[in-house]
């Protein structure tokens, strides 16, 4: 992965058969003085995709391992908090088919294109009913 930053939107490049979280936790880590990160915007392919589906104690897995489009992805990355990111992701599977949901992990297939804003808005996160929630400061 590489990554530039203008000083308000950030451009990310991951690479084929790299470790999504892997790669946005380093990413996280780099910009570890910035308060929250939006998604605008990315493109791309996943593959070995683990979806979850809060029921309201647990998360629900489903696994799609064959390399799908990403079709859309929405979250944050917040680098101040435990977790440092939220992803929610719809892929689209060869045959038409549309999948979704929180992402727990995945793994670039070919190239993925994110685009991130920055937001100054002070935030933690806060366990409560078994998730840890973001919270305003």
């Amino acid at each position: 992965m590489e990554f530039m930053d203008d000083g308000k939107i950030i451009v990310a490049v991951f690479e084929d058969d790299e470790d999504f979280i892997q790669k946005i936790s380093e990413l996280s880590s780099a910009l570890k003085d910035e308060n929250v990160l939006v998604v605008i915007s990315a493109l791309g392919m996943m593959k070995d995709v683990k979806m979850g589906f809060w029921n309201g104690k647990e998360y629900e897995i489903h696994i799609e391992n064959e390399p799908a489009e990403l079709l859309g992805i929405s979250g944050v990355i917040t680098p101040k908090t435990s977790p440092t990111f939220h992803f929610h992701v719809t892929i689209g599977k060869r045959n038409g088919e549309v999948k979704g949901g929180h992402l727990i992990s995945a793994k670039v297939s070919n190239t993925l294109e994110m685009f991130l804003i920055k937001g100054n808005v002070p935030v933690e996160r806060r366990e409560e009913g078994g998730l840890r929630k973001l919270k305003i400061m």
